[in-house]
């Protein structure tokens, strides 16, 4: 692992959620935190993540894309990101019209260092599912070097998020 203050955060808000928004901001002052503290050298916020994503949706914001490289991670480590990430296919009634389709969760977590994904929650591998509140109290707790271990990295080659997103406010 690199030093901390390589060490960066994208955090993901489904937008399209109604009753999760307080719980959403908890989650964000949480990174906040970590980030005014120096555990986290960069938090980056996507407060638009949709709840379901097509090909012809994800032209314009790279949803799709990141979910492809969490999927990696995932099998990379033998880990589900289901049930809280679910692809599966969409039918529309009275055409012959069907998309694969992938729905998000409410709140996901990436953590990388560099340009490596570290991890992504939620996940599960099978046994345990492991949430962002998990994640982010490794980092609270000073543990988060022991607890990434477990994972093994994927190069994403890239240190910019690849949907279009804002700075942590």
């Amino acid at each position: 692992m690199r030093s901390p203050p390589e060490r960066r955060v994208e955090l993901y808000l489904r937008g399209d959620t109604y009753g999760t928004y307080d719980a959403q901001q908890t989650v964000l002052s949480r990174v906040h935190s970590l980030e005014d503290d120096g555990t986290l050298a960069d938090a980056t916020v996507e407060a638009d993540w949709q709840r379901v994503r097509t090909p012809e949706q994800d032209s314009r914001d790279g949803a799709l894309a990141t979910y492809e490289e969490f999927r990696e991670w995932a099998r990379r480590n033998s880990y589900s990101l289901e049930p809280a990430f679910q692809r599966r296919t969409r039918a529309y009634m009275g055409t012959d019209v069907v998309h694969d389709v992938v729905t998000f969760p409410v709140v996901s977590l990436a953590v990388y260092d560099g340009d490596d994904l570290s991890a992504v929650f939620p996940c599960a591998d099978g046994d345990l599912n492991y949430t962002v509140q998990d994640a982010l109290a490794a980092f609270e707790d000073g543990r988060i070097d022991e607890w990434l271990a477990r994972f093994e990295t994927v190069s994403v080659d890239r240190t910019e998020p690849l949907l279009e997103l804002t700075a942590a406010p």
